[in-house]
């Protein structure tokens, strides 16, 4: 049973240390919803070298609380385009225990203030399927929904919707 009650996590930048933690969050992600399209949970070698493109200028941060990393958010390149530089796009995770308990907004607060600071103009979020507790996150944080693709995805024998958020810092 998720409690309730809000928690003040830690937030740090995230080390190769923290990657089982990162992939078993994920995959709680991968089984139970459709936040990610993708299908089968990762092994934490598997994830190795995609750890590897986070640093300062993509950072990927994590929280902490009651001594283990309870979810990780980042921010990668929106686009490939040269033009596109000073946009990214945002994701966020948080362990299934720690929903609704300020994880989300404490992790997003740290990758906000880090793209203040680099000279990030946009932030893009992509949220899949109807996910009223992320959308009301996202909003509180100054995102505004800016799009909705039908059926892009098809994930548990149906077809899921995403929907684009944008915040223009």
């Amino acid at each position: 049973m998720t409690s309730s009650v809000t928690v003040r996590p830690t937030i740090r930048r995230a080390t190769e240390a923290d990657l089982p933690a990162i992939v078993r969050i994920y995959n709680q992600a991968i089984v139970s919803s459709v936040a990610t399209f993708d299908l089968e949970p990762y092994a934490v070698e598997a994830r190795r070298e995609w750890f590897g493109q986070f640093g300062d200028e993509h950072p990927m941060f994590v929280a902490e609380a009651e001594g283990n990393v309870v979810g990780f958010a980042y921010y990668l390149p929106y686009r490939a385009k040269a033009a596109y530089a000073r946009t990214k796009e945002t994701t966020i995770y948080v362990d299934t225990g720690f929903h609704r308990r300020g994880v989300g907004r404490a992790l997003y607060e740290a990758l906000i203030e880090h793209a203040r600071r680099g000279g990030v103009h946009v932030l893009m979020a992509v949220l899949g399927g109807r996910n009223p507790a992320s959308e009301a996150l996202h909003r509180a944080l100054g995102f505004e929904q800016v799009g909705h693709y039908r059926e892009v995805g098809r994930k548990f024998g149906g077809w899921v919707d995403t929907y684009t958020f944008q915040k223009i810092l």
